[in-house]
């Protein structure tokens, strides 16, 4: 393997047994009853104001994902105390 600059490194552990699952990224907000709340149901999430601008754009895209396969509508909005979810159809 003359010119082969690439250096490959692994190792083999017999009978180590099967890979844990681990598909799917962890979800921060899979806690929120997104599927129980009626039309008109807030959730409100407690925070500061430097927080909610924070996290508000990844709550938004979260709840926007699942309401496609919850076949629902979600408003995420900033409110005085945080951050709101509110179901609208």
């Amino acid at each position: 393997m003359s010119g082969d600059t690439t250096s490959q490194s692994f190792r083999v552990r017999p009978d180590a047994g099967p890979l844990l699952s681990t598909s799917g990224r962890k979800s921060r907000w899979g806690h929120l009853p997104l599927s129980e709340i009626e039309v008109d149901d807030v959730i409100e999430l407690p925070m500061s104001a430097t927080s909610a601008s924070s996290v508000i754009p990844a709550l938004s895209s979260y709840v926007w994902r699942q309401s496609k396969r919850l076949q629902r509508k979600f408003s995420v909005k900033r409110i005085t105390i945080g951050i709101g979810i509110c179901r609208i159809k």
